[in-house]
């Protein structure tokens, strides 16, 4: 008899959070709908992801030319620290391998995002954002200013974006 009971009081735990779970996604969704489909409203780089996302009004989408452009802005940044080298070659090398980390982790988060791995896609382009606050963080150590902290901060700012975007897919 206590087991028909704990099974009864688990059934309904799980669908009150089932209700609860659906709800906060309608909620949501009426949010984006009184915003105008504003994905980006409320990130925490409005203009940004407005630019990077380009009236997209999907947040799965949005969240996917995110990592796109993530990509491709990793990239430009591996070719400036590339031919940044000579003076301080040793502190860019670290940046190197760092945007070398970080291509592999948002390729990885694509992945994840096809299969609808949030955690996991979570997981990388929080690694990708290490890598960048991490190349930034080497300049800082030596009390050198770096020649890449523009680019690090757009990295990192279109990379906190995308985290925020996951939170609206459904």
């Amino acid at each position: 008899m206590a087991l028909i009971n704990h099974t009864k009081s688990f059934s309904m735990v799980f669908l009150a959070m089932a209700i609860l779970l659906f709800l906060a996604g309608e909620a949501q969704g009426r949010g984006l709908r009184r915003r105008g489909g504003d994905v980006c409203g409320r990130a925490d780089y409005p203009g940004l992801c407005r630019a990077v996302v380009k009236g997209q009004k999907n947040p799965y989408a949005a969240t996917q030319a995110t990592v796109k452009r993530l990509i491709a802005e990793t990239v430009a940044a591996k070719k400036a620290a590339v031919k940044g080298a000579g003076k301080y070659k040793q502190v860019l090398g670290v940046c190197l391998e760092n945007y070398g980390d970080a291509l592999s982790s948002l390729k990885t988060s694509l992945s994840n995002m096809k299969s609808r791995d949030k955690g996991g896609f979570n997981s990388n382009l929080s690694a990708a954002l290490t890598d960048y606050e991490t190349c930034e963080d080497t300049f800082s150590e030596m009390g050198i200013r770096s020649p890449l902290a523009n680019t690090n901060a757009r990295l990192r700012h279109i990379a906190d974006n995308g985290l925020y975007l996951a939170t609206l897919w459904r």
